[in-house]
């Protein structure tokens, strides 16, 4: 019988677009799960084709007061796309600029990548990648791999020192 590790994918050999689908609705479930690990409440948007797929009960400060955010969860290699709207699975159809956008506060608080080999979670806060481009590559924000002082520590001094720290 097959012996895999727990960072093996697509064992059975599901079509590509089939296991792409797959894997995201996999991966928003262990974020979910690591974040409640971690004591956070979190809540899935049951609705396909929301800009986020989950709700986090964060934190502004020590204080512990709770604020609620808007969480996108993307699937991530050596680098994270900031784009959205564009349709996975099996049934994908692409059309050029029709439906894609680059995700902005307007969609969500914050874009949670977890790297589809190591499980390790990027938390970006939507607000920083308003000054970049439509990707990053991840060796330029290893300062928000595995990083939960962001959602221990959601206000605009913690946000801002933390933005200027990144390259």
């Amino acid at each position: 019988f097959y012996m895999g590790k727990i960072t093996d994918m697509n064992v059975t050999n599901l079509p590509k677009g089939k296991i792409a689908a797959n894997l995201g609705d996999a991966h928003e479930h262990l974020v979910s799960g690591i974040l409640m690990r971690w004591g956070f409440i979190v809540g899935f948007v049951d609705i396909r084709g929301s800009p986020y797929d989950l709700f986090i009960v964060a934190f502004e400060n020590s204080n512990r007061k709770e604020i609620i955010l808007r969480a996108q969860v993307k699937t991530i290699d050596t680098s994270i796309s900031f784009i959205g709207g564009s349709r996975g699975g099996i049934d994908r159809e692409y059309k050029s600029g029709v439906k894609t956008y680059k995700y902005d506060t307007s969609h969500s608080d914050i874009i949670l990548g977890i790297d589809r080999k190591t499980l390790d979670i990027y938390l970006i806060p939507t607000r920083f990648i308003q000054k970049w481009g439509t990707s990053r590559a991840t060796s330029k924000i290893q300062l928000l791999k595995n990083n939960w002082d962001i959602l221990l520590n959601w206000n605009n001094t913690f946000l801002g020192n933390l933005d200027k720290q990144i390259p």
